[in-house]
């Protein structure tokens, strides 16, 4: 892990690469995306699409629909 560090320092010379969390967040980034765009392709091709976004705003709701807490 530290010679990823090291690198990541190296190439992005910014601020934020100084904070851990940003590192594995970035790091996280970088291996996710190529596999949520092979998804993302399967999908569309299977004409799931609209699937696929009935998930995402079920999702959504639950989080909109939650109980609001009273504050004192």
């Amino acid at each position: 892990m530290e010679v990823i560090d090291s690198i990541l320092e190296v190439i992005l010379p910014f601020e934020f690469i100084n904070y851990e969390f940003m590192k594995n967040a970035l790091l996280a980034i970088i291996l996710i995306s190529p596999i949520f765009a092979i998804l993302g392709t399967m999908i569309v091709n299977n004409k799931m699409a609209f699937f696929s976004d009935a998930l995402g705003h079920s999702a959504l709701t639950g989080i909109a629909i939650r109980k609001p807490t009273r504050h004192k």
